[in-house]
């Protein structure tokens, strides 16, 4: 009997590498793992928003899906969730500069 759980499907990082996984450990289980659907409850998104994250190769996830071909499952690491909102955090705001009040006053009609 041919068990299709052990292949998966690993995305890679945006730059091209991939996410790391050896080939000892099998895919993680969703009890280590994030569904979409946590994923995107907890950055307050919704889940195609976490998908298409997935798709573009700005979130790591791994496809635990039975069937390659079906619906694909996906479970996100702690550690690449971690990494993917290291990349997103926005830096301190940058002050604006202050307007100054003109100083002289020119008079169009002098006396």
């Amino acid at each position: 009997m041919h068990d299709n759980r052990s292949r998966l499907t690993i995305h890679p990082h945006a730059n091209g590498k991939s996410a790391g996984a050896d080939i000892g450990e099998g895919p993680p289980s969703p009890d280590t793992g994030l569904t979409v659907r946590e994923v995107a409850a907890r950055l307050r998104v919704s889940p195609d928003k976490v998908r298409l994250w997935i798709q573009k190769g700005e979130l790591v996830a791994v496809n635990t899906a039975a069937v390659l071909c079906g619906k694909p499952r996906y479970v996100i690491t702690p550690e690449a969730l971690a990494a993917f909102e290291k990349r997103r955090t926005a830096g301190p705001q940058p002050k604006t500069p202050r307007r100054r009040k003109k100083s002289q006053l020119v008079d169009y009609y002098p006396d």
